[in-house]
């Protein structure tokens, strides 16, 4: 148990695990090879002995005891029972100041009808760094990475399907919601960003700043639960490159509830196509000329799989796919400016 009154308390879990497990892990490179594993809420780090057996003031141990009792009768079934319900959307304030919020929100909070029912979205993250990537040169001059930059969520965006039945305002004038944003967090981190990344994020000082942020801003753990929930709800997500961003973001998403265009428009041995270029290509639209938005991208990812899904009624896939790469190739894979 961690922390002190004043801030909450919290539990975590130090688990030791075997040889062959950290040889399985999937940590990122020159991460350490330790035998133990720190366990929290949305986090799962390698940490050294030392710290399992230290205990500062601010930390209180805890043991549990497991004992095996061989029964002749089988035990009935233990219904299960998910902590989280749809009242993380209803429970959703901003952490900004009310006078700096926007006057336009960027997005319609899903109603209870679209709660209740599995349904495909598109879905797109930004992530900023809170710590330097470290590196070092080597003695035929080159520089290799020792140790990457811890990332974290800063914005997240989930938009409806283009062919949503979603609507909003008073009957006879209602307003059809497909294609729009039913979720668009910006994260407040509990450390310091180093970097905003904003050539990739769009993010800039004070995006994450409950003093000057005009965004929806919420705690990186709310922001975690609402995505777990529409997972658990059965939620299929369509966006570009997920595997990393849900690895970021540490939420594990079933393969089955996951189509990523980076793998639809991709050649075995090939190069991965850039989410821009395809749009360019195949949409006829000029994304992240300037800056990069979540909202655009998840929106592009619904169009490309759109796009995908009537090339492969009509047979034409593949040889759409074999002009991509050769097209790709004329123009050395870069989108004219506007």
């Amino acid at each position: 148990q961690t922390g002190g009154a004043e801030d909450g308390r919290h539990l975590v879990t130090h688990v030791r695990f075997s040889e062959s497990l950290q040889a399985a892990s999937h940590f990122p490179p020159n991460t350490p090879a330790y035998a133990w594993l720190l366990i929290n809420d949305f986090l799962i780090q390698p940490v050294p002995a030392k710290d399992v057996t230290h205990f500062p003031d601010w930390r209180t141990p805890a043991a549990l005891y497991y004992s095996r009792h061989d029964l002749e009768t089988s035990l009935p079934p233990v219904p299960v029972v998910n902590p989280i319900t749809r009242n993380v959307y209803k429970n959703d304030r901003s952490l900004a100041a009310p006078s700096l919020q926007s006057k336009t929100p960027t997005f319609v909070p899903p109603s209870s009808d679209e709660l209740a029912t599995p349904m495909l979205v598109g879905i797109d993250a930004e992530f900023v760094a809170l710590t330097p990537e470290e590196s070092e040169l080597r003695l035929d001059g080159t520089n290799i990475i020792t140790k990457t930059s811890r990332m974290s969520l800063g914005r997240v965006s989930v938009v409806r399907s283009l062919d949503s039945t979603a609507t909003v305002g008073v009957k006879g004038a209602e307003q059809r919601l497909a294609g729009t944003p039913m979720l668009d967090d910006y994260i407040k981190t509990p450390e310091q960003v180093m970097d905003y990344l904003t050539r990739f994020s769009g993010l800039v000082h004070g995006d994450l700043d409950p003093t000057t942020s005009p965004h929806h801003l919420i705690p990186l753990k709310r922001s975690y639960t609402k995505l777990r929930f529409l997972v658990d709800r059965g939620y299929t997500f369509v966006g570009h490159g997920l595997n990393n961003d849900f690895r970021i973001i540490n939420i594990y998403v079933p393969p089955e509830q996951i189509v990523d265009t980076v793998n639809l428009y991709h050649l075995p041995n090939r190069r991965k196509i850039a989410l821009r270029f395809l749009s360019y290509l195949l949409l006829g639209q000029n994304i992240q000329a300037d800056i990069h938005d979540s909202i655009e991208d998840a929106r592009t990812a619904l169009l490309l799989y759109q796009y995908y899904q009537k090339l492969t009624a009509e047979g034409r896939f593949e040889d759409e796919l074999e002009r991509i790469y050769e097209e790709g190739t004329r123009c050395g894979w870069q989108v004219p400016d506007p």
